[in-house]
């Protein structure tokens, strides 16, 4: 058991989709970490906002990786869309993750 390093994680959107606070932001916690198709945690992650003004959002992301290993996860919506891309990471059955996605916004009140 180990903590997944994210110093040298790469963070992608997915694109064309609308952009809503509560789903595309993920901070809803409904989505599922799916690596190849398959989810890695058996629940949801731990969401807490740390820092919300109108220009800028910040997620912290907690909890543990219960099924799988691999170099990059996805986040996806209950209606089976990706949301966000985290990869350059590596991580095994058991370790523990702590991240955080900061956003900036506009029109956030």
């Amino acid at each position: 058991m180990a903590q997944v390093d994210f110093s040298n994680a790469v963070l992608d959107v997915n694109d064309g989709l609308p952009l809503t606070y509560s789903n595309y932001l993920a901070i809803n916690g409904t989505a599922r970490f799916i690596n190849n198709n398959d989810s890695i945690t058996y629940s949801y992650p731990t969401v807490t906002k740390i820092y919300d003004t109108p220009s800028k959002v910040s997620i912290l992301f907690t909890g543990s990786v219960t099924d799988g290993s691999g170099t990059s996860f996805v986040l996806r919506h209950p209606q089976l869309y990706n949301i966000w891309k985290v990869s350059n990471i590596s991580f095994s059955s058991g370790d523990t993750y702590a991240f955080v996605i900061d956003i900036e916004v506009s029109g956030n009140t």
